[in-house]
């Protein structure tokens, strides 16, 4: 295990901020033709596949550690770098990488809450230009398994009283199944249930409410939370967001629902 601690969101404020303190590094996992167009100046583009890898059933793996940090060092990236990565409306890329790096044990992450698109509602500044660093040193050289969860483990713990599952997906998603609709016992906590929405962009809500939220679902903190959607992304966020309200143990079925439909809907 890597620890616990986790700080997880930055507000635009904060950011704009923090922009002159080069131990921050501003990651862009936009698609590139969007960063092209305009960035938060000082961005880096990162090509977010690099965090994403399929077995040959076409199921989520965790991604090879090696080919992850050399790719971050050729952006630049160093040990001692805090990461502010940014997407486009909901952080989805953003989460998938930020688990991986924690799977990894690299917690130097940051979501900017909002998105790219609050930050372009507020009229912050934008560039085009497109900077070149250095060689990183960053090293990945642990991982931890703890935030993680295969299906035989779930399997081994699907009546444990111990264990709590979390289906992020829509409810529209879920009765548009045809087979079997969620993990048996599986309370429902759709992933956009974390956000209040604006006109343009959607924020994190309040610590205190999500707490309420979490408390009336029978989310609790003392059992093991397990968090799935249909391939990883939304129960990424998820899992975040416990994290920095103190959940101590939540773990991420990364194959996700996907693979459960086709190997475990016996159970």
């Amino acid at each position: 295990m890597c620890g616990n601690n986790v700080h997880t969101f930055v507000s635009t404020e904060e950011l704009l901020s923090l922009m002159t303190n080069s131990n921050y590094k501003i990651l862009d996992l936009r698609d590139y033709s969007r960063f092209q167009k305009g960035h938060i100046t000082g961005s880096i583009h990162i090509d977010d596949s690099i965090f994403v890898e399929q077995d040959e059933d076409g199921f989520n793996v965790i991604p090879e550690r090696k080919k992850i940090a050399n790719y971050l060092n050729q952006k630049g990236i160093k040990n001692e770098d805090i990461l502010v990565l940014v997407d486009d409306v909901f952080n989805l890329n953003c989460s998938i990488a930020a688990w991986t790096l924690h799977y990894f044990c690299f917690k130097n992450v940051i979501l900017l809450d909002g998105a790219f698109s609050k930050w372009e509602k507020e009229n912050n500044e934008l560039s085009i230009e497109e900077i070149q660093l250095e060689r990183g040193d960053l090293t990945l050289n642990q991982q931890d398994d703890s935030i993680l969860i295969s299906k035989d483990e779930i399997i081994l713990n699907i009546n444990s009283e111990d264990f709590i599952f979390v289906d992020n997906r829509s409810e529209y998603a879920i009765l548009l199944d045809q087979q079997g609709g969620n993990i048996p016992g599986a309370v429902h906590f759709w992933y956009l249930d974390l956000f209040e929405e604006y006109l343009d962009y959607f924020i994190i809500k309040k610590k205190e409410d999500l707490i309420e939220e979490m408390k009336v679902r029978g989310i609790k903190k003392d059992k093991t939370i397990i968090v799935y959607c249909g391939s990883a992304p939304q129960s990424a966020l998820v899992y975040l967001v416990l994290k920095e309200m103190g959940y101590p143990d939540v773990r991420l079925y990364l194959a996700g629902y996907d693979e459960w439909r086709l190997k475990c809907g016996y159970v």
